[in-house]
């Protein structure tokens, strides 16, 4: 009788062993910011934020005054780039006196954060001279290090936080010393994302989002030293990256162009869709984590009338995607740098000046946002 008693447990255990496995394979994991045993915080799909100039290089009173001024618009989504080389510049020993300030300022102002993390310093990036703060790491083992460092310190703040792994590494400019889509596997997007799964199991909290760093939507025909999206990600499969991203960032600019589902910007977009259901990689929508329009004469830029309406064009068609995630404008206020030639200086839904004077793309945003809820 005991045998069978035996028989009949190891039975019903493999039944409910069987049954455990049938439930993962069948249930789709759609995991969103959680610390410990909180609840679950749903990242809704029709959320609009804020770039906010830039941040780590802002003083204690201008990072209050942009945070609250994203607050007033009725978002809590504001991007923030920590850049590696300033934080490490000497291996092993992190600075955290700026990134505790834009992060202590963003709890207090109820924000929630995409975390960009890139920029190698020179020691992990073969001895290069990266005062640009655009060098890609050959060290991949120091930059993952970094990112577990990075969430084991914020991730169970008060500051939701979804992580992205680099910007637009499909153009040289942020990723010197030249675009490699199998580099960029192998020493960001692997180490990374195990780094931060790595913290998040030692804080007992769910992995947060990581997203493959934001792609810019170029074709090297006319942009020099790039890659297209869909030849990026495509290496990113070909170098095993599957499995360490939960979703991708993308740049849908269409810069003096008004925006429109035809646009090359959105059709490769829609490439990208195709290639990431091949590998069953679509659980979860695409995050555009920069988008905007200059303002002015040259070339790529547009009035500030047209801005107004290439902002609302913008939004509407973004989210008529099934795809389409949050969307982080690029950005809230022009830099307030004095060289008038760089088109990136007017990116701003409000002027630099001292009252921060709105564009009328300004209201049109926040009509947006406020259509979708009020926080």
């Amino acid at each position: 009788m005991g045998e069978v008693r035996n028989r009949r447990r190891l039975l019903v255990l493999a039944i409910a062993t069987l049954v455990l496995l049938l439930a993962v394979v069948a249930t789709p994991v759609i995991q969103h910011w959680q610390s410990g045993s909180d609840a679950s915080e749903a990242i809704d799909p029709h959320e609009l934020g804020f770039n906010t100039q830039e941040p780590y290089f802002a003083q204690e009173d201008e990072l209050n005054r942009l945070y609250d001024q994203v607050r007033s618009t009725g978002t809590q989504w504001v991007r923030v780039t920590l850049f590696w080389d300033l934080m490490e510049q000497v291996k092993g020993s992190i600075d955290w006196t700026q990134a505790d300030l834009i992060l202590d300022t963003a709890a207090a102002k109820g924000l929630k954060v995409v975390l960009v993390i890139r920029s190698a310093p020179s020691w992990a990036a073969d001895g290069a001279d990266t005062s640009l703060h655009n060098y890609m790491p050959t060290d991949g083992e120091a930059y993952g290090l970094f990112c577990y460092e990075v969430t084991k310190r914020y991730l169970k703040s008060a500051v939701p936080l979804v992580f992205e792994l680099g910007n637009e590494e499909n153009m040289q400019f942020f990723n010197m010393p030249e675009v490699d889509a199998a580099k960029y596997t192998t020493t960001m997007l692997i180490p990374g994302s195990e780094g931060i799964r790595r913290a998040a199991k030692e804080l007992g909290a769910v992995r947060p989002l990581v997203l493959v760093g934001g792609f810019a939507p170029v074709e090297p025909t006319y942009v020099p030293n790039s890659v297209r999206p869909l030849d990026f990600m495509k290496a990113i499969y070909d170098n095993g990256g599957r499995g360490y991203f939960d979703s991708i960032a993308y740049h849908p600019y269409t810069y003096e162009s008004e925006p429109s589902s035809s646009h090359w910007t959105f059709s490769e977009l829609a490439s990208l869709v195709d290639l990431m259901n091949s590998y069953g990689d679509m659980q979860r929508k695409i995050w555009a984590t920069e988008v905007g329009f200059a303002t002015g004469s040259g070339e790529g830029e547009v009035s500030e009338e047209d801005q107004a309406e290439f902002t609302g064009a913008a939004v509407d068609v973004w989210y008529s995607l099934p795809y389409a995630g949050p969307m982080l404008w690029y950005e809230l206020v022009d830099n307030t740098s004095d060289d008038d030639a760089n088109r990136e200086n007017r990116f701003g839904l409000l002027h630099s000046d001292a009252n921060w004077t709105p564009k009328p793309a300004y209201d049109v945003l926040v009509e947006k946002i406020r259509s979708f809820h009020v926080k």
